[in-house]
Formats: structure tokens, sequence, C-alpha cells
């Protein structure tokens, strides 16, 4: 315990002053009466302890004295010293993305970072305290909260959303939430590089509480299949990226039944990965491809798609380049090269890929534009950025490069761009457009580009009884109409639980688990599916760190918890006690 105020020490002189007040005032000498008025009186006293008798005609003097005492400590502002989180302004940012699921020493990240957080609460000394959740859409869960037992009871309830964690739309966020004072932000999650964070300002300091370093991730990188009047045919890349050759168990299942479709013994190289292909599988709607092998991250050993029946023809301009044709005959998907002149003769289920912009306004079905034949292309210099949409759940285009894009079109909905140019396009009749040949590229050289080309074409064939694939949470407006009298959609898992429902016209909004999902509605039923992003694929080694000013101090400081109100708290209680004692014995004496 401390004092902040000892100049006040000089108030002592008070009590010293009554207590000589007490040996100096009128005092009064004890006089034997001969009466049996007081005989009752005088008869409970003598059985009365002769130091309650004491304390009783002496109450008002100790009372007094004891108040006074505590009022001088009062004056002296006695406080007693903790340590607590260092900064006036307290943020905590968790990282929900699918990769804190994994474990080490049989617990996962999100489960320590969950304890730590527990334990950092009870450091707080009621400093204001925010958290927020990653994700497309940043979740505040507490603003300004100071009650501890609270804060824990929303710690125990925090849940991975298994999206993507998507660090600048939180960090931007973030920045909305300072207040001008000194601000310490924690940042629970698995890995992030120094340069990522902002530093600009000097009044904020980032904790970020990483991983730890030693694990070991093996992943179904990529996982794909096409059906066809001969069966099913699938494409698989399992990626190792540990120091060691990993073995293990690949395994395709029946969505309907569970049944093993394929089981094969797997070695994968250190830092390397595996193609699998296989042909004239058992049909399916759908297939769940495991991984059974040692690692430390289990949610990417397992990935799901669904199996369209493909109603449409698929047809490549002749004058594209014969990497297209390659690229969807590697997939098992029927294509026809057609000349140019007679892609007007079509039908109208046709599915054409061509780089005739006139297509676009002529055909009736959906258009994959590659490349445009009525505008000069301009060479561009940048990364890839991709939006959250259908087609990328298979695809990373990170390692791509574009040396020239076409000029883009105007009213189209860009999914894709290099650096700030659009790459990637889709129009309102669901059209889709590649602003670049493929001799601009080298994405025909990636194992992404035929995978690309099978999402696409899946995305533009007509299956009524298919809504697609979904990243996790995404939200997305879909044409549904609901049963007369259910008037909503329930969704179910694959195994007929239960998840959430919405009513027509509200948004959907995918559940966070990857897998395969149904929607039904009174007789109505339709099959979707949540596939993890490739960004959940891969673990980097994380680090804890501090960066900013107060970093140089450590993560707590010293707080001093005032006394004050609890003296004060006693000193009226004694004024109370006093008058009570005041009251009984009258005013007169």
């Amino acid at each position: 315990m401390g004092f902040g105020q000892l100049t006040f020490l000089w108030t002592a002189i008070i009590p010293i002053t009554v207590l000589l007040y007490y040996f100096f005032r009128k005092k009064y000498t004890e006089k034997k009466i001969s009466s049996t008025m007081f005989w009752e009186t005088v008869m409970k006293e003598t059985k009365v302890s002769p130091y309650l008798q004491y304390l009783q005609r002496n109450a008002l003097f100790y009372l007094q004295m004891l108040a006074l005492i505590l009022l001088v400590f009062a004056l002296l502002q006695p406080y007693l010293k903790s340590r607590a989180i260092a900064g006036e302004h307290i943020i905590w940012v968790v990282d929900t993305s699918a990769t804190m699921l994994a474990s080490a020493n049989g617990e996962s990240v999100f489960e320590r970072h969950k304890q730590e957080m527990m334990t950092l609460s009870e450091q707080l000394a009621g400093k204001p305290l925010t958290l927020m959740t990653t994700g497309e859409e940043p979740t505040i869960l507490l603003r300004d909260e100071t009650n501890v037992a609270f804060i824990k009871s929303t710690i125990d309830k925090l849940e991975v959303q298994y999206e993507q964690e998507n660090l600048p739309k939180m960090m931007d966020f973030t920045e909305s939430l300072l207040k001008g004072n000194e601000t310490a932000i924690y940042l629970f999650t698995d890995h992030v590089e120094r340069s990522e964070l902002p530093i600009e300002n000097d009044k904020v300091t980032w904790f970020v509480k990483g991983s730890p370093e030693n694990l070991e991730n093996v992943s179904i990188l990529r996982f794909g299949a096409t059906s066809s009047d001969k069966g099913i045919s699938a494409l698989a890349q399992l990626s190792n990226d540990t120091a060691i050759v990993k073995r293990g168990t690949f395994e395709i299942r029946s969505m309907v039944k569970g049944d093993v479709i394929v089981k094969e013994s797997v070695e994968i190289p250190p830092n390397d990965t595996l193609a699998l292909s296989f042909k004239d599988l058992a049909n399916s709607p759908g297939l769940i491809a495991s991984l059974n092998i040692d690692d430390d991250y289990v949610v990417d050993n397992e990935s799901t798609i669904l199996l369209q029946q493909q109603a449409s023809q698929t047809y490549v301009d002749g004058n594209l380049h014969q990497l297209v044709t390659a690229a969807f005959q590697a997939m098992d998907i029927p294509v026809s090269s057609v000349p140019t002149e007679q892609l007007a003769d079509l039908s109208e289920e046709a599915i054409v890929v061509t780089n005739q912009t006139s297509q676009l306004t002529a055909s009736k079905s959906p258009v994959m534009l590659i490349g445009r034949n009525d505008e000069k292309a301009k060479e561009v210099n940048g990364l890839i950025t991709t939006e959250r949409d259908d087609v990328f759940a298979y695809t990373d285009m990170s390692d791509i490069f574009v040396s020239s894009l076409y000029p883009p079109f105007q009213n189209y909905e860009t999914i894709a761009r290099v650096g700030d140019e659009p790459f990637i396009q889709r129009s309102e009749k669901g059209d889709l457009v590649i602003l670049a040949d493929i001799q601009m590229t080298d994405w025909p050289l990636h194992p992404s580009f035929p995978l690309f080309l099978w999402s696409s074409r899946e995305q533009m064939s007509v299956n009524s009884n298919d809504l697609g694939t979904f990243s996790p949470n995404e939200r997305k407006a879909l044409s549904l109409v609901a049963d007369e009298s259910a008037k909503e959609w329930e969704i179910f898992s694959n195994k007929d639980e239960y998840i959430s429902s919405f009513e027509n016209g509200s948004q959907f909004s995918a559940p966070s688990r990857p897998g395969l999902y149904f929607i039904k509605s009174g007789q109505s039923e339709k099959q979707f599916a949540v596939a993890l992003e490739q960004q959940e694929k891969h673990i980097e080694k994380g680090t804890s760190f501090a960066i900013g000013n107060a970093s140089q101090d450590g993560v707590q400081e010293t707080v001093k918890t005032s006394l004050v109100p609890w003296f004060l708290l006693l000193i009226v209680l004694l004024l109370i006690i006093e008058w009570e004692v005041q009251r009984r014995r009258g005013i007169s004496n």
C-alpha cells in the first residue's frame, strides 16, 4: 500500500487535539446515594462485564477518535499497487479462421488463446475492453466493457468461424475504434508479419500472440471432379508443408451412402505436392475426399464437392490457343472445337468459349470470353487479387503472372484484378470474361487453370437442384421461393442436423463449417457445399512479439487502486453509529 498525498500528514494533529480535550474535560465525582429508585438498574449493571461497561461509558470517545483517524488516512489518499495490462484502452482482436484449429500437444491454437485471454482479463484493473473477431465482416462482441465476469463469459462462447481472417479489413476497422489515448491492441492469431501492422500512430502498441513454431501440415490442396456417361473423373492435389516425407491414406467416399469409392496409400515428398487422378468412378451426387495422415491441422484433410449433371455441351473457338481445349480435357470435360464462323449456329444450351466479343450479345446462354477481338491490350504489372466468388473455390491465383490486359467492360462485375486493373469480370447474364489472351499469362502452366475452367463451367451449367459452392459464412442473395406453407428455407447438414433457416427475400448465409448441406422447404430440396478457402490450407510459422512505443516497457504496468472510497464509507458508517449512541443517551449527556 502507498499514499498519494503525504503532505496531509499534518492533519494527524486533529485526533491528537481531541484526545487532549478528553484528558482535560470536566470530571465528575462518584457519590453513593441511598435510594431504591435505581435498584433494578444497578442490579443489571452488576451483571455486565467490566470491560463492556467501560466501553459503553466511553463509546463516543472511541467512535470519534476512529472516525478522525480514518479521515486522516483518507486525506493521505491511500492506494494499493497491482500489475495490469499496459494502455488506457484495451482492444482484443481474435482470429477465428480455420487455421486457428491447428493443435500442438493436443491443444488447438484457438483454445490456447482463449485461456490466455481468461488470464489477461483478470489484469484489466477496471480498464475498458473492446473485443472483436476477424472475418469478411469484423464483429464487435464487447465495447468498452469493464465487467470481468461478463468478459469471461463472452470469451468462453468464442468459436472458430473457418473463414479467412482478412487482416487488412480488420486493421481498417480497428483504426475506427481508436480514441486518441494510449491504446494496446492484442492480436490473437496464428501468424502475422511485422510489416503488415500499421505503426504510424505512436499511441498504439500491438501485442501479437501467435501459434507455436513447430506445427506440421499436410493438406488436400485441391479436389475436383466431373461427371460423364462413363462415370466420375476426379483430380486431387495433396500438399506437404513439412521437411519430411509424409505417408498416409487418401480416400474418396460417396456423399449418399458414405461408401468408400477409392482408397489409396500415398507418399508425399517434403515441401512438395502430389497429383492424383481417378477415372470411371461410380456415379454419386457428391464426393467427400479425406486424407488420413499424421499432422497438426486436420481441417484441410477433408474436401467435399458437388457433382452436377452436365446439361450443356462445351464448344471452344478454333482460334483460341490449344491449351484451353487441353485444360478442359484434363478435367474430362467433353469439348468440341468449332470454327469462328460456325459459333452462331450452335444450340441455345451450348456453352461457348471464345474471344469474339459479339457472342456476348448473340448467344442466349452464358459465354466464357478469353481475350477480346475488338480492343488492344496494354501492359500491366501487379499482384492478382480475387473477390470471394464460387469460381475461385478451388483456385489459388496468387502466383500467376499477367503481362497485358484488354480494357474492361462497363457495368460488369469485377471478381479479379491485376493491381488495380480488372482481370476477370462477370455480366448480369452470367458471362465470364477473362481480359487476357492465353499468350499474355503463364496461368495455363499452373494446376489452377483447368480447375478454374471446370469451376466456371459448373457455374454456367444449369442445374436447379444445386446452389453451388460457398465459402464459410458467405452471404449471398438467392432467387428462391419457399413453400407456401413453410414460408422459409431450412438448412440441414449432410447428417440431417438442423443448422439455421432464412425467409423469402432475406439473404442466404452459408454455414461456417466446410461440408455438404441441404436446404429444404416443404417438398423442395436443394444441395450446396461449403468449401475451405485456399488461404486456410497453409500454416505458417507463428511468432509472438510486441511493436510500438509501449513495447519497450513490457506488456504490463503498475496500477494504483484508490482506497479513499472505502475509508469514506467507513467514516459515514461510524457517524451513523455515533448518532445512534448519542440519541439513546440523550443529548444532555
